[in-house]
């Protein structure tokens, strides 16, 4: 413990959480320990608390999921108010964790790498050297692409050669300018990092902080479907299935405890693949804050979802309580449930609706009260539609419905119109650029990198 603590208090002054002057100042002290020994390593890479497991959760205000009370935006911190409201300037020059700390996973990351290229692993550390490395790529990969989601335009095949991207910064000098390079270079980098970190990885693993092969799997299966890459997208995740399938029977939790479902770590929700925490907010924990009403009333009488995910907050607000982390702190991992449900979108897609409509049976089988689940029977044509509202119901407060209002507002069928009702004035995001977050104002005035129309 005390090693990881010097680690962290060194990768604390290294790091320049987007390179600003101010970091440049700092001096590290001589006392701290330099990452040296594989055990060094792998406590970097535990460093939950320190940003490694950590998600943008911005997007999650911009989105459809929750609402605000109009009459009490000004409780609302300014960025978290700018960005439910769509504003051209989100920031007014304000840090950015949701920008902050998945470089702060990229850069603990390329530490880990370029300390293990100056490591010759015996017979007896090899398989430790080969899983750390495996570890490292994964973690450079899953930070870049959770960067993309919020920071970047949403992929598509003929325009992601021209569109910017996230900075792609593989190594840890952090006087380094990189510019942002096209958004297909991102994602091949994102992609090139899973695939060669997969087979290095544990199939499974006991602590669900740390990558395994299944973690890959799932998340190479989101990234597809984000591409709209379906029949990839279908087999990633049923390579994840293959691996791990197990779902978390609700009748089993207590839906009116505050927070029904396992805490993080105790291993008690079997469908957690990776944990990850979206940074947190004082919006998704506010009582003014309610659930989107037409999505609660979505939910069936005997859905145990309803009030495991749901409590009554008073004046006809229901809160969310329902973190896959048995906390406060909302959910942003990979989890069995997302996994069925990309299984499901993407047979839907390709015509094999009689698999998507299986998958949905045995996700919903175990989210019934017991005795009251009928399979649902559904006509082909309603098949993917049904999906799509699955994914909602289950996938609330994940971080992804930001994700997917983008990529399905190309669609006529299911594009999403997002408005806000402010002192009897309906608010709408102003064009497609408010659906990319822009990059902070700190990065902008240290790197001169091309900044996101609004």
């Amino acid at each position: 413990m005390k090693i990881l603590i010097k680690l962290l208090a060194l990768s604390g002054l290294l790091f320049c959480l987007g390179c600003s002057e101010e970091f440049l100042d700092k001096k590290p002290d001589k006392a701290l320990v330099v990452p040296t020994t594989l055990d060094d390593l792998q406590a970097l890479l535990d460093a939950v608390p320190d940003g490694m497991n950590t998600a943008p959760g911005i997007q999650v205000i911009a989105a459809d999921d929750f609402y605000y009370s109009a009459a009490n935006l000004d409780a609302l911190s300014e960025i978290e108010r700018n960005s439910y409201l769509w504003e051209e300037n989100i920031y007014q020059g304000l840090s950015v964790s949701d920008w902050n700390e998945p470089w702060r996973c990229i850069f603990y990351s390329n530490i880990v790498l370029e300390t293990l290229a100056k490591i010759v692993p015996d017979a007896g550390s090899l398989q430790q050297w080969n899983t750390l490395r495996s570890s490292a790529l994964f973690f450079r990969a899953m930070a870049l692409y959770n960067l993309t989601q919020v920071f970047a335009a949403p992929y598509e095949k003929s325009l992601a050669g021209s569109l910017p991207g996230i900075p792609v910064r593989l190594t840890s000098e952090v006087n380094e300018i990189v510019g942002r390079g096209t958004l297909q270079q991102t994602y091949d980098q994102v992609i090139n990092d899973l695939i060669e970190a997969e087979p290095s990885l544990p199939g499974l693993v006991t602590y669900t902080n740390r990558p395994s092969q299944a973690a890959v799997r799932a998340l190479l299966a989101r990234i597809y479907l984000s591409m709209e890459e379906y029949e990839k997208a279908a087999q990633m995740a049923s390579g994840c299935l293959d691996l791990h399938n197990t779902l978390l029977d609700y009748n089993t939790l207590n839906p009116q405890a505050t927070r029904p479902f396992p805490v993080m770590f105790s291993g008690l929700n079997p469908e957690i693949i990776l944990h990850l925490s979206l940074v947190g907010r004082s919006f998704f924990n506010s009582t003014l804050t309610g659930v989107d009403s037409s999505l609660y009333r979505s939910f069936h009488t005997d859905d145990l979802r309803k009030t495991c995910f749901f409590r009554d907050r008073g004046n006809e607000v229901m809160g969310f309580k329902g973190s896959y982390l048995g906390s406060a702190t909302l959910f942003g991992g990979l989890a069995t449930d997302e996994i069925y449900l990309i299984h499901a979108e993407c047979n839907a897609r390709m015509g094999n609706y009689g698999v998507a409509v299986s998958d949905l049976n045995t996700l919903l089988a175990s989210r019934f009260k017991t005795g009251t689940f009928k399979p649902l029977v559904v006509n082909d044509g309603q098949v993917l539609e049904t999906v799509l509202l699955e994914r909602r119901k289950q996938l609330v407060a994940r971080g992804l419905r930001w994700s997917d209002i983008r990529r399905l507002n190309r669609d006529v069928r299911f594009a999403v119109d997002l408005e806000r009702n402010v002192d009897g004035k309906v608010i709408r995001p102003a064009n497609d650029n408010r659906f990319v977050f822009p990059i902070p104002d700190t990065e902008i005035n240290f790197s001169g990198i091309l900044q996101n129309p609004r």
